[in-house]
């Protein structure tokens, strides 16, 4: 039996999986779905370790509450996706609108997200959709361009699909390539999140620095950015990944830790997004360092405002903002900056299908 396991492709794997999971899952699933008002989903959560993921998430749920408080908002976990698809297609409603989890997975680097938003987006052409802010990257290689090429016939078909953007490249691509959807530009979903409170006294230096594959910075690099911490009485390393899957109910708890570690602390140093906005909703002065693609910069030109948020992409720039930044004393975020965009989202998931 475990020869013929291995024997098995790992895509033949993964569709026997999904096809029990389909069939398995609507009698353990329908109560959660069979209610008789209106339901905004919200597919394709996370129960992974990245923080920044759920904090996309908390943002989402907290706006939709605020906007569409007559709706019952359901949560489509990417883990259990497979086993809520036939409950989905027997109980949504004409009137239910899909959100597709904002983030950066909009390509073939986390690929299994990009097919379940093809399927949602196949299986519900009559239902209002919305893709939340999110990057956009398919590399330059045979397969980059072969999965984009799919992607765009199956968004192209649905007329009711509003794409977001995060930032100004991934906007420029969604549009030239997505010209049969609707799309927007607004900043990340998690800026929506105002998160100065609760006050702590400020010590030391935080070091957020990713060691993954979107990582730009070398070994070399982490020395420079060490050295120039231990300017700091004291340095602590953490990361939005805290190596164990979060729960839902988890989700708040693990997040707010996180962000009590950046209320603390007199300065943070990142190269991760959600490191960088995660210092600014809490009001922490922070020097954000690019990655290998472009949502970090991409992102930073939402709050470059912020005087206590410096963005560069050489390190050897860093003791020369850690002195800038000395002299700032930072002031308590505040939302009011994109609220505007967000009520685009707003508005186009209560516009009518006819109007979309």
């Amino acid at each position: 039996m475990k020869t013929l396991k291995k024997l098995v492709p790992l895509k033949m794997k993964i569709s026997i999986r999904d096809f029990v999971n389909y069939y398995t899952g609507y009698s353990k699933n329908k109560g959660k779905y069979n209610l008789k008002g209106k339901k905004i989903f919200v597919v394709g959560t996370p129960e992974h370790d990245n923080l920044g993921d759920h904090a996309i998430v908390l943002a989402e749920i907290k706006l939709l509450e605020k906007y569409f408080s007559e709706y019952e908002i359901l949560e489509v976990l990417t883990v259990d996706f497979f086993q809520n698809l036939r409950c989905l297609k027997k109980f949504a409603n004409k009137e239910d609108i899909f959100v597709l989890q904002g983030g950066g997975n909009f390509g073939i680097e986390y690929f299994r997200e990009e097919k379940i938003r093809r399927e949602i987006i196949t299986k519900f052409p009559n239902n209002k959709m919305i893709l939340f802010p999110q990057t956009i990257f398919f590399s330059d290689t045979e397969q980059g361009k072969s999965e984009f090429k799919k992607s765009q016939e199956i968004y192209k078909k649905h007329k009711h699909l509003t794409l977001v953007a995060r930032e100004q490249i991934s906007y420029d691509i969604m549009k030239e390539g997505f010209g049969n959807n609707k799309v927007l530009l607004t900043p990340d979903i998690v800026m929506f999140l105002e998160m100065s409170y609760p006050y702590k006294k400020r010590n030391g230096a935080l070091l957020c620095i990713r060691n993954d594959k979107e990582s730009a910075l070398t070994e070399i690099d982490k020395q420079i950015i060490q050295k120039c911490s231990k300017i700091y009485e004291q340095v602590i390393y953490t990361d939005t990944c805290v190596h164990h899957n979060v729960s839902v109910e988890d989700r708040e708890e693990e997040l707010n830790k996180l962000w009590n570690q950046f209320r603390e602390s007199k300065i943070v140093i990142t190269d991760r997004l959600h490191g960088m906005i995660f210092a600014a909703i809490t009001s922490t002065p922070c020097i954000a360092l690019g990655n290998y693609n472009y949502k970090v910069e991409g992102s930073y030109n939402w709050i470059k405002h912020l005087e206590y948020i410096k963005y560069t992409n050489s390190v050897e720039k860093i003791p020369g903002l850690i002195e800038e930044l000395k002299k700032i004393d930072p002031s308590e975020y505040n939302n009011s900056f994109s609220l505007d965009y967000y009520e685009k989202i707003v508005e186009s998931m209560k516009a009518s299908r006819d109007s979309m």
